[in-house]
């Protein structure tokens, strides 16, 4: 059997490569018929995450992404596609009640896909020269939103707590949906499961830096204005530490409050280390 080296490989790829660079620049036009893959209707929007980058209308694209909030999306403009987020098709986020909405909450209505999305007085961000921002860096306007940190970048997401009588507190309802809230008091920013464990395998693999690790979120966000993209560099930092502590007492079979860890708790058992009465004679001086 024949060894291959790495450049037989290129050698071989090398004829193809019009062909594959054909494809590339297919998939950034718009297929034709311009049509909804549910519906059929006119489309606007393509998902670049889900497989194949189907086209969806308005309400096919809130309906299909119920369950996948943190997908990345553009809206056809006519001539090309410009960047997006779900939140300009009115989707949800509705917490404790299984993705359904809460009997006691009449879900706010929001503001038609692609119409400007001013500032509103009771939000909870601030966003400078917002009307200078991309449409998608707009936060909803006239509701309660967080801001959500996934490994497909930055996201604002409107949010319908449960505020049934027996609702657990806010902090609650997000651990339970896989989000890690920066705040215990009205949370208004949350980070995913998802990227605080790869941040930990960046960290741990690349040793990448928190800070280099929230850059690539904001490139991810907006690779044309990352410096407009919600600053959460600070809230990054201290929500990973309680997430590496926490992932500490569950590896090593902590549980609640039952007990806590002590000093060395934590720590790995390493056989290789001097263990007196083990594998070093209790009477060896060790500092010799």
């Amino acid at each position: 059997m024949v060894c291959q080296t790495q450049n037989d490989y290129i050698c071989k790829w090398v004829p193809q490569k019009g062909e594959f660079l054909k494809i590339l620049l297919e998939l950034e036009a718009s297929p034709e018929p311009r049509n909804c893959t549910w519906c059929g209707n006119d489309r606007v929007y393509r998902c670049l995450d889900c497989l194949h980058q189907p086209l969806f209308c308005t309400e096919c694209c809130q309906k299909s992404h119920e369950s996948l909030p943190f997908h990345r999306i553009q809206q056809q403009t006519g001539d090309f596609y410009e960047e997006s987020a779900l939140h300009m098709t009115g989707i949800q986020f509705h917490l404790g009640h299984g993705r359904a909405p809460c009997p006691q909450v009449i879900t706010q209505a929001q503001p038609a896909a692609g119409e400007p999305l001013p500032m509103d007085d009771q939000a909870w961000e601030y966003v400078e020269d917002i009307e200078e921002n991309p449409k998608h860096l707009h936060p909803p306007a006239g509701s309660r939103y967080l801001t959500i940190m996934d490994v497909t970048g930055v996201h604002f997401i409107v949010v319908n707590w449960c505020e049934c009588g027996t609702a657990e507190t806010q902090y609650i309802q997000l651990l339970r949906a896989k989000l890690f809230p920066s705040t215990f008091e009205k949370p208004s920013t949350a980070f995913t499961f998802a990227v605080l464990d790869d941040f930990l395998r960046d960290n741990l693999e690349c040793g990448t830096s928190s800070m280099n690790y929230y850059s690539k979120l904001c490139q991810i966000t907006s690779s044309v204005f990352p410096h407009l993209v919600p600053d959460r560099y600070c809230e990054l930092l201290q929500v990973v530490q309680k997430w590496w502590y926490l992932k500490l007492l569950k590896w090593n079979g902590f549980q609640g409050t039952a007990r806590s860890a002590g000093k060395g708790g934590l720590a790995l058992f390493c056989m290789a280390c001097p263990q007196p009465g083990i594998n070093v004679d209790t009477n060896e001086d060790l500092d010799q």
